[in-house]
């Protein structure tokens, strides 16, 4: 079988297996949708994470914040961690070429102040129609997505925020594919 070579893929099926477990109404009770806007990103030459890119890319999306049921108050202090999942859809452009680009990323969330800042992290899954953008091959069209970012809500309904994401196949396609990191401004409605 060719699990048993590519141990890769095994452990990308099954962090997309966890996403999905985490994900699913009737194992995680309830959920709310807390936040939906559009983000833009560009990413540099010279990445934060990884080999040197090829071109600059650039990513328009819209993203939709949604609340896990599970949350852990920090003792008396007005700080909390909660689960959460972010769920977008949009474009990546580079080298003159364009492609869909979907991910889905549970994320682990600090937040404090009754949600007027909040830090997350985490590690999911992302879709991308076109892996190759002239010379810069991501290797194949499933990745790995590592994220983490600041969210301040200013106003009621409205936040903004800034966030790194880093896409990568973690070698799952061989040695010769190379991923992204972006840097992403956002904003837009909180219910």
């Amino acid at each position: 079988m060719r699990f048993y070579q590519h141990p890769r893929l095994l452990k990308l099926l099954l962090a997309l297996w966890l996403s999905t477990a985490i994900c699913t109404p009737s194992l995680a009770g309830d959920m709310a949708l807390l936040s939906i806007g559009p983000r833009i990103g560009f990413g540099e030459k010279v990445p934060l994470m990884g080999k040197e890119q090829k071109y600059y890319f650039h990513l328009y999306d819209i993203a939709a914040l949604i609340k896990l049921p599970w949350s852990w108050p920090l003792g008396e202090s007005p700080w909390s961690l909660e689960t959460r999942l972010i769920a977008s859809a949009g474009l990546l452009t580079g080298a003159n070429e364009s492609g869909l680009m979907m991910t889905a990323v549970p994320v682990l969330a600090l937040s404090g102040w009754n949600g007027l800042v909040t830090l997350d992290t985490g590690v999911g899954a992302g879709f991308f129609s076109n892996h190759k953008f002239g010379i810069q091959d991501f290797g194949g069209p499933v990745q790995f997505v590592g994220t983490s970012g600041i969210r301040v809500n200013p106003f009621p309904h409205a936040y903004t925020g800034f966030r790194v994401h880093h896409f990568s196949d973690s070698g799952l396609y061989g040695p010769s594919s190379l991923g992204v990191d972006m840097y992403i401004v956002e904003l837009g409605y909180q219910f």
